[in-house]
């Protein structure tokens, strides 16, 4: 195939997702052919094909699926088809048993194409401004999992999961070339605008959905019924529960009112269902729990419930089999139920009426059960127990399903009752099941059609199936979080390009960094605010502790084993400071005759230097003159202080990888950046160990 181009009856198929895809399915001969072209060498990953409708001139690239279609067919999609010509006629001829020379024949020719690096996209209609997650990522999460190519001029469309509506977009510009692979490839996508009547358009069925939905929905409380009436078999009222105690059970209780003006109407207390759920609307064919199953219409969910300990919130829906039909929906806790039980407790001397079953009083049993034998009938089914008057009979809707221990008193439920108990319904991801019940929770829990955001892209899109890797299913990820947390960011902290899946424990490791950092090492001095660690020449370099900047002056090469060079050239160093000071226009050092004048202290006579250096020598702090710059420096090292939510090292390490400007406005933008750098890299004094 790599040399000249083979031709093959071309048979279009749709498979589940790939309803929209590039992706074709090529017969087994095909895949040993390329192996024996290729010898020794590895064939190229991903494989893409040129696909040429010799009839109608028409092309287009894709990729390959796999590689089990019947021999000279090719499986494909109904887009493909439509992009190279094929009409709907032409698919059903070739579909046929009997198409014969009527059915369409194709070139398909192995091709090598370039890596794409740009794409210029423009909207066809107007469903993609409906999108209200992130356009982008959606947009790569849909090439991901279904396209291999892109040709130039060309549309490709995919599914919005969220809506299900189709977005078709035109292929308008490509590079390097006209036809790209995009798979493991830095992709830049740019949007074009629709023109304005498509975006008006848009922005009217955007606003009108929202409005549909918001007008459907309804809040329902604890211990507060909410009531409805059918007018419709389709219609379905949808409630939302948001608060509820988490410690007890949830019970849910439906009560079925004839809204008829006739009592003789096809009617009874399993005409409508409830059917509950914790993400989206439920429905008939989507819940988690229903009165479907219930011997009566209530549904007590336990608060160890999987899925309830994890909600934030419950959906219910109410649906009917019975125009019009009335309701009564109550949300109550196990408490309540509980007080009503013991209220309704059966008094010691109560005997069993042996017609109805029903448990009297011994004062009123012997009367009872003469007029229950006389007046009463009861339905001779074991399972059943059903009164009904002696004069009426037994009433002709009056049904016992043959398969289980159900019964009703209308033929609609009898007809619901089969649909949803004893018929096979097929779900959309091609799996059947026994009754719509089992269909229900299959979409509900472990469907890959079922909805869900992603941990990720954040986006709602299917689960897929369950991934393959026992890792991902003990950490949780659905089949689409398995695929998807392989992608790649850059970590904020560090820079490093490490896995989406892998970036949460990454950024703990980052947290345990943090909170395990020793604590920096500041100046002695009182006035300075460095941090020796970040100055190698002054980190052992004097047994003072102070930094590079302040030992400077005080250094001397001459060899002093006792200190007392040392010790004279500190009280040489604040008899200056005393007498001439610093001169500098900041300094608030009370130890400098300048820092005094500045801060207003009184100046010291001269027969109070002396005793005044005698003390700051002996008394072990140092309170050395600084520059303007570093005074600043320590201003917002104590406005930060006074907070008292971080050590002073931690700040003074802060601020000095933040700096500090010359101007006020400079100042409380450093403050803003020094409280970043702290909540980023900084150990809080709840922290320390």
């Amino acid at each position: 195939m790599t040399s000249s181009p083979s031709s093959t009856v071309l048979v279009p198929q749709i498979r589940g997702t790939l309803a929209h895809s590039d992706r074709i399915v090529l017969p087994q001969s095909v895949l040993e052919q390329l192996l024996s072209e290729a010898g020794r060498e590895s064939l190229p990953s991903p494989l893409t094909f040129r696909l040429f409708n010799p009839a109608t001139n028409a092309f287009t690239h894709c990729g390959v699926r796999e590689f089990s279609a019947p021999e000279s067919t090719v499986l494909v999609s109904r887009q493909i088809a439509s992009t190279l010509g094929i009409s709907e006629k032409q698919l059903q001829a070739s579909s046929s048993q009997d198409g014969g020379s009527t059915a369409p024949v194709i070139e398909v020719s192995k091709c090598d194409l370039p890596k794409g690096t740009f794409v210029s996209l423009c909207p066809l209609d107007a469903n993609y401004l409906t999108i209200d997650d992130n356009w982008k990522a959606l947009l790569e999460s849909a090439l991901q999992a279904s396209y291999t190519t892109l040709t130039e001029g060309q549309t490709f469309a995919f599914v919005n999961p969220a809506t299900q509506d189709t977005i078709t977009l035109l292929v308008k510009t490509l590079q390097p070339a006209k036809a790209v692979c995009i798979v493991e490839t830095d992709l830049t996508v740019d949007i074009t605008a629709m023109s304005e009547d498509h975006a008006r358009k848009s922005v009217a069925n955007r606003d009108a959905k929202r409005k549909e939905q918001n007008g459907m929905v309804a809040i329902i409380r604890k211990d507060v019924p909410v009531g409805g009436t059918f007018s419709d078999r389709s219609q379905e009222y949808l409630f939302e529960l948001k608060a509820w105690d988490g410690s007890l059970p949830l019970i849910v209780k439906l009560e079925v009112l004839d809204a008829g003006e006739s009592s003789e109407r096809d009617i009874d207390a399993r005409a409508a269902d409830v059917y509950v759920s914790v993400d989206g609307h439920p429905s008939k064919d989507y819940f988690l729990w229903s009165t479907q199953s219930e011997e009566k219409n209530v549904i007590s969910i336990a608060p160890s419930n999987s899925f309830l300990a994890k909600s934030e919130g419950i959906s219910l829906a109410v649906g009917s089999c019975v125009v019009p039909l009335s309701f009564l929906l109550t949300v109550t806790q196990a408490a309540d139920m509980a007080e009503e039980e013991s209220t309704s407790a059966l008094p010691p001397d109560s005997r069993q009426c042996p017609n109805c079953k029903q448990f009297y009083s011994a004062r009123t049993f012997q009367l009872h059960s003469a007029f229950c034998e006389r007046n009463n009938l009861v339905c001779p089914h074991p399972s059943c127990g059903r009164i009904f008057r002696r004069q009426d009979g037994i009433s002709e809707s009056h049904w016992h399903c043959d398969l289980d221990s159900f019964s009703c008193d209308s033929v609609s439920t009898k007809e619901k009752h089969i649909v949803t108990h004893h018929t096979s319904p097929t779900c959309i991801c091609n799996e059947t099941f026994p009754s719509q019940q089992h269909l229900a929770h299959h979409r509900a829990t472990v469907c890959p059609q079922k909805l869900h955001i992603c941990r990720f892209c954040h986006l709602r899109l299917a689960q897929e199936s369950s991934p393959d890797s026992q890792s991902d299913l003990l950490a949780g990820y659905t089949g689409h979080e398995s695929r998807c947390g392989t992608r790649t960011t850059e970590c904020p902290r560090c820079n490093r390009i490490v896995r989406l899946r892998d970036l949460d424990s990454h950024m703990q490791l980052h947290e345990l960094q943090r909170v395990s950092a020793p604590l920096p090492r500041i100046c002695t001095n009182e006035n300075c605010v460095r941090v020796i660690d970040d100055d190698p020449a002054a980190a052992n370099s004097n047994s003072l502790g102070l930094c590079s900047s302040c030992f400077g002056p005080l250094y001397s090469p001459m060899h002093d084993p006792t200190g007392a060079r040392l010790k004279g050239r500190i009280e040489r160093r604040y008899f200056i400071q005393l007498t001439a000071g610093c001169k500098r226009h900041l300094c608030t050092n009370a130890a400098c005759v300048t820092g005094r004048a500045n801060s207003k202290l009184p100046k010291l006579a001269a027969g109070e230097v002396a005793p005044v250096v005698k003390e700051l020598t002996q008394g072990g702090k140092l309170e050395f003159c600084v520059d303007d710059g570093m005074t600043r420096r320590r201003q917002l090292v104590n406005w930060i202080g006074d907070d008292n939510e971080f050590a002073k090292p931690w700040i003074c390490k802060a601020v000095g990888e933040v700096g500090v400007g010359a101007e006020s406005d400079d100042i409380t933008h450093s403050e803003v950046s020094t409280r970043s750098w702290l909540a980023e890299k900084g150990v809080r004094i709840t922290e320390a160990r």
